[in-house]
């Protein structure tokens, strides 16, 4: 699990991404997501969704998690 911020000054101008680390091929990667102009509402509001929206897939991977260890206690 892992997410962030950062921001790229490219040409003298200041962009904002949202990096996050998938599963591809058995391997963890980071993957980047443009997220806009840095300073701009949209990109602020942009950036609070996709960090919201990992968190709560983050979340719901854990609780499954959790799910499958108390299952398994249980079985026991």
């Amino acid at each position: 699990m892992g997410c962030g911020l950062a921001a790229k000054r490219i040409s003298g101008r200041t962009y904002l991404y949202f990096w996050e680390y998938r599963s591809q091929d058995n391997r963890r990667r980071r993957r980047w997501t443009y997220v806009g102009p840095a300073g701009q509402t949209r990109t602020i509001d942009h950036a609070a969704a996709l960090l919201l929206a990992y968190h709560l897939r983050a979340r719901d991977e854990l609780d499954r998690r959790i799910r499958t260890l108390l299952s398994r206690a249980r079985a026991r």
